[in-house]
This record gives C-alpha cells, sequence and structure tokens, in this order.
C-alpha cells in the first residue's frame, strides 16, 4: 500500500467485478486500450511499454480480448469513444482487429501512430477498422532533436505521414516535445509553423518530462523559459488561425479535439492501463507475466486502486477539467459543482488565474503558466512514484538462497 496526496493506493480485493466497476460510473466513460509493444524503446518515454515480439503480442492481444470480455458479459458496457495507444499499436492490428469489431462505440475512434507506419495502405486500413482520428508522433522535424530523443523514422516519413493522415482521417493530431533545458526556442516555433502550414487540426506541445527510472534519468526544468515558450507559441498559433485549446495543445479554429487524458471518465484494459470513474481509480498491472496471470484466473488484472471521498474527487476532476482551459460552470458534472470544485473555481479567479465566462471560467495566459506548472507537479509527485512502483513488475524475479544478500553463494 502507498499513499500520496492523502490518497491510497491498495492492491484491490480479490473478488473485485467488472459489474462492480462499471457501476462506478455515472455516465458512459471512453475506453483506452494500450499496447505496450514498440520495435525500439525510446530512452525519454515513461510508459509501460516491452520491446516487440510477434508471438508475445499475439498472446497479449487474446489476453486482452478475454479482460474486455469481462466487461462485455455485463451488458452494462457502453463507451463514448476509443482511445488505442501504447507503445506503437500498429504493430498490433492483425490481432486488434477482431476486439474492435465487437466493442459498443459510439463516438470517435482514436489510435496513436508511428509516422514511418502511415503508408497510403495503413491510412486505408486504419479507416476500414473505423478510426477516425490519428496522432502522429512526429515530436520534431530537426533531425538532430530525433537523434538525443532515440526515436525511430526520418523528418522525410514525417512529412509523408502529416499529408497521408490530412486526406484520410477526421482529426489529425501532431505531437512535438520540447526540451528548454537542451535546446532555444527556435526549434519548437520552426515545428510549429509547419504544422500551422499544413493546417492539421491540432499540435500537441509536450515538455520533455524526465523521469527517474528511464536512461534519460530526471533533470532540471526552466520553467521561467517554458512560460514563455508557450506565451510565443500562442501568438503564433493565432497568427495561423489556430486557438490554445488546453495547457499544451493548439488547435485549428472548428477543428476537433484529439484527446485522452481529458476524458472525464475512462476504462483503461491492457498492461498499464488506469480507469477513472470519479470514486474509484484503477491501475493494471504493468507486468505482462502479472497481467496475463490474472487473465488466466479470470479476474480483473487491476493491480492498485484508490478510493476517492468526494472532495479528492472533486479536486482530481477539477484539475484535469481545467488543463482544457474551459471548466463547465452549468451543473452537467456533480463532481464539478462540488463545494470543492466551485471553491477551487472562485480562488482561481480571485488569483487571476481565469476569468468567468458565462456558464464557464476560463483560463488566463497566467493560468496557463500555473496549470502548466501544476501539471508537471502532479506527474513528478504522483504518477511518476505509482509508475516507478509498477515498473518493478518487469524486473527478473530475484534468486533465492542461504547467502546474506539473498542470492546464491
Amino acid at each position: 500500500m502507498s499513499r500520496r496526496f492523502g490518497i491510497r493506493f491498495e492492491q484491490p480485493v480479490s473478488d473485485l467485478s467488472p459489474a462492480a466497476v462499471l457501476a462506478e460510473y455515472r455516465t458512459a466513460p471512453g475506453l483506452y486500450l494500450h499496447l505496450p509493444f514498440c520495435q525500439t524503446i525510446c530512452p525519454f518515454c515513461p510508459y509501460n511499454k516491452v520491446r516487440y515480439e510477434a508471438e508475445l503480442a499475439a498472446d497479449y492481444l487474446d489476453d486482452l480480448e478475454r479482460e474486455a470480455s469481462m466487461y462485455l458479459a455485463t451488458q452494462a458496457a457502453s463507451f463514448l469513444s476509443l482511445y488505442v495507444g501504447g507503445g506503437t499499436p500498429t504493430l498490433c492490428l492483425d490481432g486488434l482487429e477482431r476486439l474492435l469489431s465487437r466493442l459498443p462505440i459510439t463516438g470517435e475512434r482514436a489510435i496513436e501512430v508511428l509516422p514511418k507506419h502511415l503508408t497510403r495502405a495503413m491510412a486505408t486500413r486504419l479507416g476500414a477498422l473505423g478510426f477516425t482520428y490519428v496522432s502522429l508522433g512526429v515530436q520534431s522535424f530537426s533531425p538532430r532533436v530525433l537523434r538525443r530523443l532515440g526515436r525511430p523514422g526520418t523528418v522525410r516519413a514525417s512529412r509523408a505521414a502529416i499529408e497521408t493522415a490530412l486526406g484520410a482521417f477526421e482529426c489529425v493530431d501532431v505531437d512535438l516535445i520540447f526540451d528548454t533545458a537542451y535546446d532555444d526556442q527556435q526549434t519548437l516555433l520552426d515545428d510549429l509553423d509547419r504544422c500551422f502550414e499544413y493546417r492539421v487540426h491540432q499540435v500537441s506541445t509536450y515538455p520533455l518530462m524526465r523521469f527517474g527510472y528511464t536512461p534519460f534519468g530526471k533533470g532540471d526544468h526552466h520553467r521561467d523559459r517554458e512560460h514563455a515558450l508557450l506565451r510565443t507559441a500562442t501568438e503564433l498559433a493565432r497568427s495561423h488561425g489556430y486557438e490554445r485549446r488546453s495547457v499544451w495543445t493548439f488547435n485549428r479554429l472548428g477543428a476537433p479535439t484529439y484527446t485522452s487524458i481529458t476524458r472525464p471518465y475512462y476504462l483503461g484494459l491492457g498492461a498499464g492501463a488506469a480507469s477513472f470513474a470519479g470514486a474509484v481509480f484503477l491501475v493494471n498491472h504493468f507486468g505482462l507475466d502479472q497481467y496475463r496471470r490474472a487473465i488466466g484466473e479470470s479476474r480483473l488484472p487491476v493491480a492498485r486502486m484508490a478510493r476517492l471521498p468526494g472532495a479528492a474527487a472533486a479536486v482530481y476532476r477539477s484539475f484535469w477539467q481545467a488543463y482544457t482551459g474551459t471548466v463547465p460552470t452549468g451543473g452537467r458534472d456533480p463532481l464539478l459543482d462540488h463545494p470543492v470544485s466551485v471553491l477551487l473555481r472562485d480562488l482561481s479567479v480571485a488569483l487571476g488565474w481565469s476569468r468567468r465566462a458565462g456558464e464557464a471560467v476560463t483560463l488566463t495566459e497566467s493560468g496557463y503558466d500555473r496549470y502548466h506548472d501544476l501539471e508537471r507537479w502532479v506527474t513528478y509527485s504522483l504518477i511518476e512514484p505509482l509508475w516507478a512502483e509498477l515498473m518493478t513488475e518487469h524486473d527478473p524475479p530475484r534468486p533465492t538462497g542461504s547467502g546474506s544478500d539473498g542470492g546464491t553463494q
């Protein structure tokens, strides 16, 4: 058991049932599927991933379908959207196809795509599988930055993928990474300018997060430089007909939004996936052996769960809603109308972080700066320790014996 922010993350009770999990949702959730396989492992990436092996991936897809079947058997499962992430999901489309045909999805279907994979044939196949939104992990159009990140692919492949995607999908997001401790602001601005010229629907600009368990390790952040860079990026976006629609995203005016983390409520399936139902937060096993063992025993592969009292759930929900830049006040979500949420909104307005705009409050320029800092603090204080703890499931078991160090002599 561990405790962070006053929230206890515990191992779940053995009889945790799919019906009980689904009963926690006040409305139909979004569905997230995690496919952890990559052909190469990027040294900066903190997400749960393993090196791709065809047989391992095929077994995993069987288990993923079995996990989904546990929820689908309740006849209470329906989902407002689908998001497939990883890892590199396009490595696993053969195994994913059967599962996708069974999922009751009423909204968009989104998937993360490695740019070099998005040929015209791949775009056609993704469309046939029902995907309408794609996110391209471009990260940068600078060969120097790509080399530093250990990112597979080339600038030419990224440009070709964008051109292909724009003719095939309703929403095309391009992910970019910036690191003010390594690079000046011009690289990101040049990358943004190229995306805006392509007229992609959305550009996501993420500061490089330095998780201690990755090969990149911990590193410094330069908050003032990041604030200044994102403010300049906002002005550049406006000059191209884009708006800042969340702390780290810019959208073409009138374009749809590509998002995973700002879904209000979501159910996660797969090794390392998380679920948020309002009063409960769940995280699946990261290790494939532990995940498979749970599925083989016909139980949910949940490794940690936290029961969130009303105030804690309201804070969590309000924080991620504020990340989008707009918090509605029209009474559509009980957690956003909780007294704690109302207090947080009033405080944000009083501090100048947001302003009232009809039945909502919207972030000010100062508010975007503050939430940029808060998001990183939450990432390092809550997410990184939890993930680091669960990443140890990938470690090989330690030998036992009579030696003083626990090993054999």
